[in-house]
C-alpha cells in the first residue's frame, strides 16, 4: 500500500463521502445518481437522505469499476455507486427554504455537522439566467451548467451553516459580503437568496458584466490585477475567496492578503478557499507535488490557461498548492488563521480566518 495515495483516497472518503453525478427535477419527482463511499459503514447501512428524510427508492451498491482505480484503497469502491427517487406529488414543497438538501450518512442520519458532506440544489424556479457555456467554464474548467449550479448553491449553503455552527451568526447578519472572485456569479447567486448585500469583483470583465446583467441583487465590480481596490478601508465584514489563492503565487498572493486586510473591519471573518487532499484524488495529483507543497509551504505548479482569452497577461494565473502549516503561519501575518475545514468549498478545503483589531 502506497500510503500517500491512501491518505488521499481516505481524505476523499472520510470529507467528501459522496457525490451526485446527475440530478433531475420534474413536477413529479426528483432522482439522483452518483456514488457514495464509506470506511466503515458497509453499503447497506448507507442512509441516502433528501432534506433529511428517507428517499422513496433506492438503488445501491450498484457496479462501478471506474471508481475502483482512483479508489483502490476505500472498501466496496468497486460497487459504491447508486440511484435514487423521490416523489413530489402530494407533498409540501420540497424547496421551501429556496434549496433542497441531499445526503448520505451513516445508519443515525444527520447530525448538527452533517451539512459539510451535503450537497445542495436551489429551486430551478427561482434560477437567475445562466452564463454562457465559455464563462461557465472559464470559472470551473468545464462548461457543465448542472454542476456549476449545484457546487455553488452547496458552498453558499456550506458557509451559511459554517457560520451558524462557529459564531451562531445568520449570513444575514453580515452587513458588506465580499465575493472575491465572483468569476460568473457561481456563489452570487445564490448569496443574494441569503443576503441583501453582496458585492461581487473579479478580473474577468466578461464575467462581471454577465453578473451585472443577469444578478440584479448585488453589485459587481471589475478590478485590476493586482491591489489596490476602489473600496474604502474596513468596507467588509465578510469575505469569501473560492479558488483565488489556488491561482496566484506567492508575491501576488501577499499582495492580495494585505488588501483584504486593508478592506475588512476588525472582525471580519474571511472563507478562503485552497486545495487540499480531497481534491486532489479528482485530478490524479502525484503525491510527489504534495509531498514538494509541504517541503516548501507553497508551490507553484505552472500557469493555468482557463483565463488566457479574457487575460493580457497569461503568466499571471498559476496553479498553487499550499500545505496546511504555510497557512497557519504565513497567513498569521495578516489574519487570525481560526482553522482549515476539509472538502467544505465543494471539494477544495476552506480556510477560516478573522481580521485581528489594528
Amino acid at each position: 500500500m502506497n500510503i500517500y495515495h491512501a491518505d488521499i483516497q481516505i481524505a476523499a472518503a472520510r470529507y467528501l463521502g459522496w457525490m451526485p453525478d446527475y440530478i433531475a427535477v420534474t413536477d413529479d419527482d426528483i432522482t439522483v445518481s452518483g456514488w457514495a463511499l464509506s470506511i466503515w459503514n458497509e453499503p447497506a447501512q448507507l442512509r441516502f437522505l433528501i432534506n433529511g428524510a428517507d428517499f422513496d427508492q433506492v438503488d445501491r451498491a450498484l457496479a462501478s469499476p471506474d471508481l475502483l482505480a482512483p479508489f483502490a484503497h476505500i472498501p466496496h469502491a468497486v460497487n459504491s455507486r447508486f440511484f435514487c427517487r423521490h416523489r413530489r406529488d402530494g407533498r409540501p414543497d420540497l424547496f421551501a427554504d429556496g434549496f433542497i438538501r441531499l445526503n448520505v450518512t451513516g445508519p443515525f442520519g444527520e447530525h448538527r455537522l452533517s451539512y459539510r458532506t451535503a450537497w445542495y440544489l436551489a429551486d430551478p424556479a427561482r434560477e437567475p439566467d445562466m452564463p454562457s457555456p465559455a464563462q461557465i467554464e472559464r470559472v470551473i474548467g468545464t462548461d457543465n451548467a448542472q454542476i456549476f449550479r449545484l457546487g455553488g448553491a452547496t458552498i453558499a449553503k456550506h458557509v451559511e451553516q459554517l457560520l451558524l455552527e462557529r459564531f451562531d451568526r445568520p449570513i444575514g447578519s453580515f452587513e458588506a459580503i465580499l465575493d472575491w472572485g465572483c468569476g460568473a456569479g457561481r456563489l452570487s447567486r445564490y448569496l443574494t437568496l441569503l443576503s441583501p448585500s453582496v458585492t461581487g469583483i473579479d478580473i474577468d470583465a466578461d464575467n462581471v458584466a454577465c453578473c451585472d446583467r443577469t444578478l440584479p441583487g448585488a453589485r459587481f465590480v471589475h478590478i485590476d490585477l493586482m491591489p489596490p481596490t476602489p473600496f474604502p478601508d474596513g468596507a467588509f465584514d465578510l469575505v469569501i475567496g473560492l479558488s483565488v489563492l489556488t491561482h496566484l503565487d506567492e508575491p501576488v498572493q501577499d499582495a492580495w492578503l494585505e488588501e483584504l486586510r486593508r478592506i475588512t473591519r476588525p472582525g471580519a471573518l474571511l472563507l478562503l478557499s485552497v486545495q487540499g487532499l480531497a481534491q486532489m484524488v479528482f485530478f490524479d495529483t502525484p503525491p510527489t507535488l504534495n509531498l514538494e507543497a509541504h517541503r516548501r509551504g507553497i508551490l507553484d505548479t505552472g500557469a493555468n490557461d482557463q483565463l488566457q482569452a479574457v487575460l493580457d497577461h497569461p503568466s499571471y494565473y498559476r496553479n498553487v498548492m499550499h500545505s496546511p502549516d504555510y497557512i497557519m503561519t504565513r497567513w498569521s501575518r495578516w489574519f487570525d488563521v481560526l482553522d482549515i475545514i476539509p472538502a467544505t468549498a465543494g471539494t477544495q478545503d476552506l480556510v477560516l480566518l478573522r481580521r485581528r483589531a489594528d
